[in-house]
């Protein structure tokens, strides 16, 4: 909205004098259109057309369809991504297996007596060709994921609008999300934009301004990103080779650190990522971009 009220009070601005109307009109209805938007949602909510988020996360009351050593298996999985609070109980594959909720083939009797509105169905003990059968009982509001055996993810879709969502050990870091990449991958491209047009400045802050202009282009292209990992890590979200270490050390200097304190500093960046970070750590390490 606040986008559009920009490009229209531009337009606005280049129209000869005879045909411009009041001003107030277009900021009056840029706050009416916002105010209209919300109002809309709130009735789309309420008539379950959409689902709040804070809906999801109230009722996000999650079955796991297991055997017992599948179970232990996806609660891992689950607790590495920072998500095992969702966990209500295991559902059993084998009819006399007593240790579970229920069996998976009464599925249908567990709605509405167990709140549940997640299903995980462990493929192992159970064919795909049994939970496309166990997932035709389901209620329409349950959302379906799966695990296949031997793998380390989750995945699943909540609906036929949504694209795909994985859970795996990197959903436990900050930097795993999406919107988050798409705010570093901003930060690094504002940054070098900004650098490359006031590049003469440069040549007197940095120590080494052209390779500075050529990291800057480097990170246009994707081929760097200006803060990366310490070390490379691969039980880390991925990122670019780093131009500045998320500790402030220029990459192309020896680290001085212990590996394990190293390990310990990537973990925290990608777990507790914020883009104003990297915004401080590019204004202090300032004269060593070149590096």
């Amino acid at each position: 909205t606040f986008i559009a009220t920009i490009v229209l009070l531009a337009g606005y601005s280049l129209l000869p004098e005879q045909y411009r109307f009041s001003r107030a009109i277009i900021l009056f209805g840029a706050i009416l259109a916002f105010v209209f938007i919300i109002i809309l949602r709130w009735i789309l909510i309420k008539i379950k057309v959409l689902e709040s988020n804070k809906e999801k996360k109230a009722h996000a009351n999650t079955l796991i369809v297991a055997s017992e050593s599948e179970y232990k298996k996806t609660v891992q999985l689950m607790k590495e991504a920072g998500m095992h609070e969702k966990i209500l109980g295991r559902v059993a594959v084998s009819e006399n297996d007593t240790t579970g909720i229920g069996y998976w083939k009464k599925i249908k009797m567990f709605s509405p007596p167990v709140l549940f509105r997640e299903i995980i169905f462990c493929e192992g003990e159970l064919s795909f060709a049994a939970i496309i059968e166990a997932t035709q009982q389901l209620p329409r509001h349950c959302r379906i994921k799966f695990h296949a055996s031997g793998s380390h993810s989750i995945v699943g879709s909540d609906s036929k609008d949504t694209l795909g969502e994985a859970v795996s050990k990197e959903n436990g870091y900050k930097l795993s999300d999406p919107y988050i990449r798409r705010l570093k991958r901003l930060v690094d491209v504002s940054v070098s934009i900004l650098a490359i047009i006031s590049f003469p400045i440069h040549l007197f802050g940095v120590k080494k301004p052209f390779a500075f202009f050529a990291n800057c282009f480097a990170v246009l292209l994707a081929q760097k990103t200006w803060i990366g990992y310490t070390i490379e890590e691969k039980n880390l979200p991925h990122l670019r080779r780093g131009i500045i270490a998320c500790n402030g050390i220029p990459l192309s200097m020896n680290q001085q650190l212990p590996l394990e304190s190293l390990i310990m500093v990537d973990y925290w960046y990608a777990r507790d990522y914020e883009p104003t970070n990297d915004l401080w750590l590019i204004s202090k390490t300032y004269r060593q971009l070149g590096g």
